[in-house]
């Protein structure tokens, strides 16, 4: 470090190696050169001279992702964790007792509305391989609000088509080509339904800290709108509400791979106005109910959130 660096106490310094282990050496040196830099930013901001184990937490912070929350948690009271995380996959009292929160987001009004109609054609595709799993059961329940706005809805299982993946040809960028995609699969019909819809519904829920591989192919299907000399099938004025849910019973922890749905779909010129987060969906039953059904429908508090942003979605 240099001169004028904040020092640390040695907890702090420990803390700070705890944390760099948690990546393997050839990317280690560059994450904690990042947490360096922000450690010193804060210190100094806040006239402090000896970094202690709550500063250096927070620098580490602001480096990693959400997803790296229980890592965090594991430093800060790894017994409270255990007890937390283990329990509810060996007990079903413990089970019954994690705490399934739903999470809407602060709403937005489009920036650019479609034509007016007088029935909102909402298209929802569900990309858990779950059929009355959580995520499904936030679709349908958004679906509901919609429909009850007047909204006429669809909805797809990604896991009961027939999806091939993006095979990198490029003939999609081609002058002259007419296709939307090379692949005959049923790809070619939901591009019509997609171009069709004046808003969509997204759900996918996260087991290994991104999007669910389902989605992942879908998305990577979706650059045959993109044509020669970066002209797009897609014109501008169709609205999105994304679901994401997941197991650890944080309710933030996986927004950032929420956020990079939205990008994803803004680059389509597909803006989302609505979105939700999920979560509390582990344990020995891996988030379902004696009947195998997502544990959301047990909660009816929490699943109004999800009618009233479809609710919303149809009438933007």
């Amino acid at each position: 470090m240099k001169k004028e660096d904040v020092s640390f106490s040695r907890e702090a310094a420990d803390m700070l190696d705890k944390i760099a282990a948690i990546w393997p050496p050839i990317i280690r040196q560059g994450k904690k050169d990042k947490i360096l830099f922000l450690l010193n930013l804060l210190a100094r901001a806040r006239k402090i001279k000896k970094a202690d184990t709550v500063l250096v937490v927070e620098a580490a912070r602001l480096v990693v992702p959400k997803s790296y929350d229980p890592l965090f948690h594991m430093f800060e009271d790894m017994e409270g964790f255990k007890k937390r995380m283990l329990e509810p996959f060996v007990s079903e009292a413990a089970y019954n007792k994690i705490p399934v929160r739903v999470r809407r987001w602060p709403r937005q009004r489009p920036r650019k509305k479609a034509a007016f109609q007088k029935c909102k054609n909402i298209l929802a595709v569900c990309a858990s391989p779950r059929s009355r799993g959580n995520t499904d059961m936030l679709i349908d329940e958004a679906l509901r609000g919609a429909a009850d706005a007047g909204a006429h809805t669809e909805k797809i299982m990604l896991h009961k088509i027939n999806m091939g993946y993006c095979i990198g040809c490029r003939k999609c960028k081609e002058q002259g080509y007419e296709k939307i995609c090379v692949i005959n699969d049923d790809m070619t019909e939901i591009y019509q339904k997609i171009i069709d819809a004046d808003a969509l519904v997204i759900g996918f829920p996260i087991y290994t800290g991104r999007e669910c591989a389902q989605l992942s192919t879908f998305l990577d299907r979706w650059d045959g709108y993109e044509r020669y000399m970066l002209t797009s099938m897609l014109k501008p004025g169709r609205t999105a509400l994304v679901i994401g849910t997941w197991g650890y019973p944080c309710i933030d922890t996986y927004d950032h791979v929420i956020e990079n749905i939205i990008s994803i779909l803004n680059l389509h010129k597909v803006e989302t106005v609505e979105a939700l987060s999920a979560c509390g969906f582990e344990g020995i039953r891996h988030g379902l109910d004696e009947k195998r059904m997502g544990v959301i429908r047990r909660h009816p508090e929490q699943l109004k959130k999800a009618y009233a942003a479809g609710r919303a979605l149809a009438k933007y």
